[in-house]
């Protein structure tokens, strides 16, 4: 499984759920670390972590991405595409 397409799967649905919780589009929104993306989400539909399923997502993101992506500070850098020359 490559992580980083994961992640960034991942992210794209976040970012879409909460840009329409807030009423904007996603690319409006600043870089979210995609943990914090994660706790905002549940905290959109109650108070804390305790909404059933948070410590379960939450591991399980950690299990299949590792703490440096989950908790990554800085915005992921596109890979540049690779060209073949024939």
């Amino acid at each position: 499984m490559n992580k980083k397409l994961a992640a960034e799967r991942i992210r794209a649905r976040l970012e879409r759920r909460v840009a329409q919780a807030l009423g904007c589009k996603p690319d409006e929104l600043p870089f979210i670390m995609l943990g914090s993306l994660v706790h905002f989400s549940f905290l959109l539909d109650g108070v804390d972590q305790s909404i059933g399923g948070f410590e379960t997502s939450m591991r399980a993101l950690l299990d299949l991405l590792g703490h440096d992506i989950v908790w990554a500070e800085e915005e992921p850098k596109p890979e540049p595409e690779k060209v073949v020359v024939n």
